[in-house]
This record gives C-alpha cells, sequence and structure tokens, in this order.
C-alpha cells in the first residue's frame, strides 16, 4: 500500500486501495440498519466527541487495573461443578495478580467476589468485563425462555460491573432482577442492590434495557433504573437537573401503581431539547394515561417540532411508524 493509499486510510483524502474499496463494500452490506426486531429505538453519534475517548479511557482503566480475583460458588476458591453443554459458550477468568490459574466456565456456574476482590472476564472474542468486590455473575445459557437473540447471557445477581462490548448489537446480554440489559455496542455500568433494584449507565454507545413491562434505550451519558416486576423506569440524562430527574421518577412511581399521575407539569416544564429524550419515551410508554399522553405530545412538539410522519393522532395511537418518524428527528447526541 502507497502513500496516496495512506492518505485515504487516514482521513480519505487520497484514492482507495482497491482491496481496502472491496472490504469496505462487503462490510457496508452488513451495516447495522439502527432498527430493533421490534420497536426501534435511536443509533445516533455520541452526545459529545470527547465522551466516547474519555469513557473507553475510563473503561480500560477500569478493565486491566484490577488486583486479585478468586474464583467461588459459596465462597470456596474454586470452579463449581456443572453440567457442561458442548455448544455452550465459554468465557475465561483470568488471574491479573496472585496465585490462582485462569479458569473457563460455563452455564450454571458463579463468579462471586468478596469485599477486597474483583475479577476480569473476558466474554469470547467481543469484549470483556469486570465484576466489583462484593458481586455475583452467573452464567445462563441463551434460549427462547430467555433471549433467544443472544449468543452471550450472563446474569448479575448483586453486585456491580463495567462491561465492554465491541460487537453485533444484541449478541451480548445481561440478565438483571429488572429486566435484560441488551448490548448494542457500549461500555456500560450495572449495580443490582439488595431488594433487586439496577441501576444502569452508560459511558459509550447505548443499551436496550428491556422487561415485560417496557423497553427503553439508555445512550451515552444517561441512566435508568429497573425494579423487579416493574422493569425500566424513563431514562434520564445524568446533566439534567436533580430536581427534575426527581420529578420524572415521581411521575414513573405514580403511573406504575397505576395511580393519579403525579409531578406531570414538573416535568413538562422543562426548556431543555435534550430531554427528549425522557419525553420520547413517556409518549412511548402504554401505561401513561391517554390525557397525559397528549400533554407530553404538546410539550415534546414545543420542543423539537415532529415530522410530518408523526402526525398527534397517530402519536396519541401509538402507532410505530409515526413513533419512529419523530424519534428519528430528535437530536438525542448518541
Amino acid at each position: 500500500m502507497n502513500d496516496e493509499h495512506d492518505e485515504y486510510l487516514w482521513d480519505r483524502s487520497g484514492p482507495p486501495d482497491p482491496e481496502v474499496a472491496a472490504l469496505e463494500s462487503e462490510l457496508a452490506r452488513a451495516r447495522w440498519s439502527g432498527r430493533l426486531p421490534a420497536a426501534p429505538l435511536p443509533a445516533r453519534a455520541p452526545r459529545a466527541a470527547w465522551r466516547p475517548a474519555l469513557a473507553a479511557s475510563l473503561a480500560a482503566a477500569a478493565l486491566f487495573g484490577g488486583a486479585l480475583w478468586w474464583w467461588s460458588r459459596g465462597g470456596s476458591a474454586h470452579v463449581a461443578p456443572a453440567q457442561y453443554l458442548a455448544e455452550a459458550p465459554v468465557y475465561r477468568a483470568e488471574a491479573l495478580a496472585g496465585a490462582l490459574s485462569a479458569h473457563e466456565f460455563r452455564d450454571g456456574e458463579r463468579l462471586v467476589t468478596d469485599a477486597a476482590t474483583r475479577a476480569r472476564v473476558e466474554i469470547g472474542e467481543i469484549g470483556s468485563l469486570v465484576l466489583e468486590p462484593d458481586s455475583s455473575l452467573r452464567v445462563r445459557r441463551p434460549g427462547p425462555e430467555l433471549a433467544a437473540d443472544a449468543e452471550h447471557l450472563l446474569w448479575l445477581e448483586r453486585g456491580a460491573l463495567t462491561a465492554s462490548i465491541f460487537a453485533a448489537p444484541r449478541l451480548f446480554q445481561l440478565g438483571t432482577p429488572g429486566g435484560l440489559a441488551v448490548d448494542l455496542g457500549c461500555v456500560y455500568t450495572a449495580r443490582v442492590q439488595d431488594d433487586g433494584t439496577t441501576l444502569l449507565s452508560v459511558l459509550a454507545g447505548q443499551v436496550s434495557f428491556e422487561a415485560e413491562q417496557r423497553r427503553v434505550t439508555v445512550p451515552s451519558g444517561a441512566s435508568t433504573l429497573a425494579r423487579p416486576g416493574r422493569g425500566p423506569e424513563t431514562p434520564t440524562w445524568d446533566d439534567a437537573p436533580s430536581a427534575w430527574r426527581a420529578a420524572v421518577a415521581r411521575l414513573d412511581e405514580s403511573v406504575a401503581r397505576g395511580a393519579a399521575p403525579d409531578a406531570l407539569d414538573d416535568v413538562l416544564s422543562t426548556d431543555r431539547t435534550d430531554d427528549s429524550l425522557s419525553l420520547w419515551h413517556l409518549l412511548a410508554w402504554p401505561a401513561l394515561p391517554a390525557a397525559e399522553r397528549a400533554a407530553v405530545v404538546d410539550r415534546l412538539a414545543q420542543l423539537v417540532p415532529p415530522p410530518a410522519e408523526a402526525g398527534r393522532a397517530a402519536c396519541l395511537a401509538l402507532e410505530e411508524d409515526a413513533l419512529v418518524a419523530w424519534k428519528d428527528a430528535l437530536d438525542w447526541g448518541w
């Protein structure tokens, strides 16, 4: 490859190498359309140019900065017995320090950390995760009843982890008591509290958090809380005013309990176009009563006028094409 072709690889200013052009053409055929199999949700560029680089640096520091890990199932430092399936995915837990040798684990096994240890786990060839102290991670075999479209499924039973995955959407999924965190190519943290409540925060890329009750998409710089039996709450930007985020949480709580919606006026008082992230998810939430949905539609339209394909009546009727058209017009700064 000559210098001119090097310029093409660097900034596309020179003539392309024929082999590179052929490779780009083949890869373009497999480019993700940006739509999930059901209820498509956005896929856009990061909110700010510095965030992906910063997130990647933080993730790298977390992934490679652990000291000592130990493998257990109930406290003993060994691999617990399990019925292995030959075709089941294999995960490699590798000692970053200490005398333990590397281990592989499969369906049904657990990795448990005590208060002083962290574990690093390789997820096939698509990425890795760091399990924080006082955490428990279990392998679940993907299947129709769990995650039929996943190749890798782990279950965070308690504690916290940071996952860094670079693969096609939906190949890696993380189960929690509040629902499935479906990786769309990202770096994120997940923390499961003692009561099963899960806090998911995205550092780069995006995550689709899915439960029977609801599905939301969480982009870089945003978070969602998920409770067992209720699924994820409306995602909000981490830099949104704390009082406003609290108002969104109160509204979610009242709607989930079937009570009169609380704090709607406070939620609709936002003048930040970024908060279309939360308003759009409220609009698309079937549990929101019709009167409140109409108010959300009107406020969202004031912040970000909808395209012609997203008619008011169609959005109020939760027609998927209309909702997706409006979502595509929103600047969530992916």
